[in-house]
């Protein structure tokens, strides 16, 4: 379900509690708009992705933080885009394995790639783990999503992103 909140009383300091608080109760999204409202007063539109089970524990969190009188419930059609393929792409520096980062990869009907995404979590375990002393996240990132989409080996001085054979 897709919940619609406007709230013209919260700082932007308070933005992070609130987004982690909603996702803590069931929340899958949450993004926090910043508009103008009557008067010229400022206000965020919450845009909240919940599942119905989660609309009470969502609903009194807004209540309570927010001091708000209600929010709208929207049915939304989700059109997913797919298939969808999980693949990996392992990263080496020379003859070391530094580990592997998942991918998701959206093809068409004929199995071409549409687009291709590497997992943050994945990628950001990898760049902490070292990787990120030599190579930047935006760069990191191109390379592994390169080998997924291309199928192809990337090679940025040692660091090789191999596309695994395994699946999921």
């Amino acid at each position: 379900m897709l919940l619609l909140v406007n709230a013209d009383n919260v700082s932007g300091e308070g933005l992070p509690y609130l987004i982690d608080g909603l996702m803590a109760r069931g929340a899958a999204s949450v993004h926090a708009v910043p508009a103008v409202t009557k008067k010229g007063r400022s206000e965020f539109l919450f845009f909240i992705d919940a599942p119905e089970t989660a609309l009470d524990a969502v609903g009194s969190f807004l209540a309570l933080e927010l001091d708000t009188l209600g929010m709208r419930v929207f049915e939304p059609l989700h059109v997913p885009f797919a298939p969808v393929r999980h693949a990996w792409v392992d990263v080496a520096e020379g003859d070391r394995q530094s580990g592997s980062v998942r991918v998701k990869v959206v093809e068409n009907e004929e199995g071409g790639t549409l687009s291709c995404k590497a997992e943050f979590d994945d990628l950001e375990a990898l760049l902490k783990g070292g990787l990120g002393e030599i190579l930047s996240f935006k760069m990191a990132k191109g390379a592994i999503e390169l080998a997924a989409t291309s199928g192809q080996e990337v090679v940025i001085g040692p660091h090789r992103f191999t596309p695994s054979e395994r699946e999921g």
